[in-house]
C-alpha cells in the first residue's frame, strides 16, 4: 500500500469495517422487532377475548396462535434483512422521502414474509398429520409459498390490533436504525 487509495472503496463497495456496522443494525433490527413482537403478542393476549391476537381466513387452521414466537420471528428476520441494506443506503434520505422508504420496507417486508410464514404454516399443517409424501411434499411447500403471497398479507390485516401496534414501531425501529446509520460527517 503506497498510501493510494483503494479504487474500489471509492465506489462505494462495503470495506471490513461496514460488515461490523451491517450485523449490528441487522441486529438492531431483527432482534428488536422480535422482542416488540413478543412483547406485544403477550401484552395482547392477556386482553384479548379467548387469547386471539391474529387474525385468519375461515376454516382456516390457526399455528399462528399455537407457535406465535415462530412466526413473529420469520417476520422479524425478514424485517431486519429488508431494512439493513436500505438503512446503510438511503440513511441520508429526509422528509417524505425518508417516510416513503420506511413505509416500503414495511411493506415489503409484510409481502416478503408472507412466503416464509406460509411454508412455515405448511410445516406446521404436516406436523399435525396432513403430510404429503415424495415429491408432493416439495409440490406441498411450494404451493404454500405462493399461498403466502396471495393471502399471507390478508391473515396479518386482519390481525387487529397487533398489525396497527406492529406498524407504528416498526416505523419508529426503522426510523431510529436509519439515524444510526447515517454516516458521521
Amino acid at each position: 500500500m503506497n498510501g493510494t487509495p483503494n479504487p474500489a472503496l471509492q465506489r462505494g463497495a462495503l470495506d471490513h469495517r461496514a460488515m461490523p456496522r451491517a450485523l449490528k443494525l441487522f441486529t438492531l433490527f431483527a432482534a428488536g422487532a422480535f422482542l416488540l413482537g413478543a412483547i406485544g403478542y403477550l401484552a395482547l393476549h392477556a386482553v384479548m377475548p379467548d387469547g386471539h391476537v391474529f387474525g385468519g381466513l375461515y376454516r382456516m387452521f390457526s399455528y399462528h396462535e399455537l407457535h406465535p414466537f415462530q412466526y413473529i420471528g420469520v417476520v422479524a428476520l425478514t424485517y431486519g434483512a429488508i431494512a439493513t441494506p436500505c438503512a446503510l443506503r438511503w440513511s441520508r434520505l429526509a422528509g417524505w422521502r425518508r417516510s416513503a422508504a420506511i413505509i416500503g420496507i414495511i411493506v415489503m417486508t409484510v409481502l416478503v414474509a408472507s412466503v416464509p410464514g406460509e411454508v412455515l404454516w405448511k410445516i406446521h399443517d404436516m406436523q399435525a398429520g396432513y403430510f404429503t409424501a415424495g415429491a408432493r411434499f416439495w409440490s406441498d411447500l411450494l404451493w404454500g409459498a405462493s399461498t403466502g403471497l396471495q393471502i399471507g398479507w390478508l391473515v396479518i390485516a386482519f390481525s387487529l390490533p397487533y398489525n396497527i401496534i406492529g406498524l407504528v414501531l416498526d416505523y419508529v425501529v426503522t426510523h431510529f436504525g436509519f439515524n444510526i446509520s447515517a454516516p458521521v460527517a
